[in-house]
């Protein structure tokens, strides 16, 4: 039944309410100002990551992760307060921890996991600014397949020969998996976590994001071939590689994060606060 104008507001209605007040009182308004330069392009750019994660469907509720490396620092990095949805993060209410998980600045709400796997690649790989980390409903099994990512359209050519693997080691809670992490890490842009998820990186944000785009996509291609049951050619290898070299004069997210900027700007431009 809907509820008229004039009838009081229902418990549950105004628990909400108070509660997204709660966070723009606490994470919003509390930093409101206080960044600038380039941290602050930093803050804008991983929380505009955020935001498009959720316009598009790569989000989790409250799960997953998208970090980048604070600039001038080597270890230390940018991820979201534990418990937010996506599309509440903002510029100001990013957390700042470092190699050792100590927050730097903001509350104490961090996920273990994220933490134990995006440090995996900050403390190792200097190149990678960015790291996002999603879990999305259908291409999750492509984790479970036993012969793992299939190349079989020509958007996914330019990760060819750039997509590693990580077995499945429960939860990402010890410190220990971090070397694993990062072993299966060296030399790949995209990290097929077995049974779990996707991890991929980049120098700027516009790659990484794209990076998982296309990773995404590739998956819901071949699931969608192979799902007919009708024979899939998967091309020749060396048309791939010829392909994966065209593709390296065309960086990732170069051209496409300024236009993902300027439409999220129209969609919701809060991101920036």
């Amino acid at each position: 039944m809907s509820q008229s104008a004039d009838q009081p507001e229902s418990s549950d209605a105004a628990s909400a309410q108070q509660n997204r007040e709660v966070v723009a009182e606490d994470f919003q308004a509390a930093n409101a100002g206080s960044f600038t330069g380039e941290e602050w392009e930093a803050r804008q750019d991983l929380a505009a990551m955020y935001r498009l994660s959720a316009h598009y469907g790569y989000d989790d509720t409250v799960w997953n992760h998208i970090t980048m490396r604070v600039p001038g620092s080597d270890h230390d990095f940018f991820l979201n307060k534990f418990g937010l949805l996506y599309n509440e993060v903002t510029a100001s209410n990013l957390i700042k921890v470092d190699s050792d998980g100590t927050v730097l600045e903001g509350p104490a709400d961090v996920n273990t996991a994220g933490f134990v796997i995006h440090s995996a690649i900050h403390n190792d790989f200097p190149e990678w600014k960015v790291v996002f980390h999603a879990h999305v409903p259908d291409a999750l099994a492509v984790t479970a397949l036993k012969d793992g990512f299939q190349h079989i359209v020509q958007d996914t050519s330019m990760l060819y020969g750039e997509i590693g693997y990580h077995d499945w080691e429960g939860l990402s809670l010890t410190l220990e998996e971090r070397e694993r992490l990062a072993k299966n890490m060296d030399g790949n842009r995209a990290l097929i976590m077995r049974n779990h998820g996707f991890l991929t990186v980049g120098r700027t944000a516009g790659e990484a994001f794209m990076v998982m785009h296309y990773l995404i996509r590739g998956c819901r291609a071949m699931l969608a071939a192979y799902g007919t049951g009708l024979e899939v050619d998967p091309g020749p290898r060396d048309i791939w590689e010829l392909s994966k070299r065209q593709y390296d004069h065309f960086p990732l997210g170069e051209n496409e994060w300024p236009a993902l900027r300027r439409m999220l700007d129209q969609i919701d431009p809060s991101y920036k606060h």
